[in-house]
């Protein structure tokens, strides 16, 4: 062993390191929203999450106690609830829905109807949410729930792919426009869901879209560049692939001169696109 060496080396080798939060993965998206965590930049971290859930006001009931029952549900008989929003995000889209008072909603990608249900508690008498989903396993429970929250005359689950299921209500003779439309599906879909929305002028001139997961568990602007991996947090290659396709749509939204669009560093990346305004 060469002790000049290592006498050297060895004040580096044990130097303490700067602090750092760990970037944690969450398993559940609603019970446990790690992935949400901070890496010392600035993002919202895991502990900040509950903190906030835990002082937002909750829902009214019977929606806080169907929402609690949903979220067991999946997670007890579903092997994929980290594809629920977090509680928090379910809390902000509920007043979102409050204060923008859309008469229709369009969801893309409903999942087991959490999102669905956080929504539609908010809507009007009149107004309706249509949510797009592919799975009936994930249909069956959503309808069960949205009964057990009295809500099924105003949420409507359409089954099948969501590019055809968008393509049928374009072509529907009764054009149906939506004022809010929150996007929530399979991250390579995105782009084409998007066209399809524009091609057949699916949302009304002062909606929005809202789209899910942009900055992807922390990934995309690390794969744009604007920082690297720590050499003790590294991403998976499906984790990083992901993060590619949603940096795509990212590019694609914000080359595109029909619409504008803000990126919020919240949950886990939130877009607010809509038309662009000439006037």
């Amino acid at each position: 062993m060469n002790w000049l060496r290592l006498t050297k080396e060895l004040p580096a080798m044990i130097r303490v390191k700067p602090y750092r939060p760990i970037l944690k993965w969450r398993q559940f998206t609603t019970l446990n929203t790690t992935h949400i965590a901070s890496n010392g930049k600035g993002q919202l971290r895991a502990s900040e999450e509950e903190f906030c859930n835990d002082l937002s006001t909750p829902f009214k009931e019977p929606y806080q106690g169907v929402l609690n029952s949903l979220l067991n549900e999946t997670k007890i008989n579903f092997r994929n609830p980290r594809m629920m929003i977090s509680q928090t995000q379910a809390k902000f889209l509920h007043q979102f829905i409050a204060l923008l008072r859309p008469n229709r909603i369009l969801e893309i990608g409903g999942f087991t109807g959490y999102s669905a249900i956080a929504m539609g508690s908010a809507l009007q008498p009149q107004s309706k949410l249509v949510s797009l989903e592919l799975d009936p396993s994930h249909i069956a429970t959503a309808k069960r729930f949205i009964g057990m929250a009295n809500l099924q005359d105003r949420i409507e689950i359409k089954e099948g792919p969501a590019d055809k299921s968008l393509v049928a209500i374009g072509e529907n003779p009764l054009k149906t426009q939506y004022d809010l439309i929150f996007l929530d599906a399979d991250k390579g879909g995105y782009i084409n869901y998007f066209e399809i929305i524009m091609k057949y002028d699916l949302l009304s001139n002062n909606g929005v879209i809202v789209a899910d997961n942009v900055l992807y568990q922390s990934q995309v602007h690390k794969e744009a560049g604007y920082e690297k991996d720590e050499l003790d947090i590294k991403a998976s290659k499906k984790t990083k692939k992901t993060a590619l396709k949603m940096l795509e749509f990212n590019k694609h939204i914000a080359s595109d001169p029909r619409v504008e669009m803000v990126i919020l560093p919240v949950f886990d990346g939130l877009s607010f696109i809509r038309k662009k305004s000439f006037i």
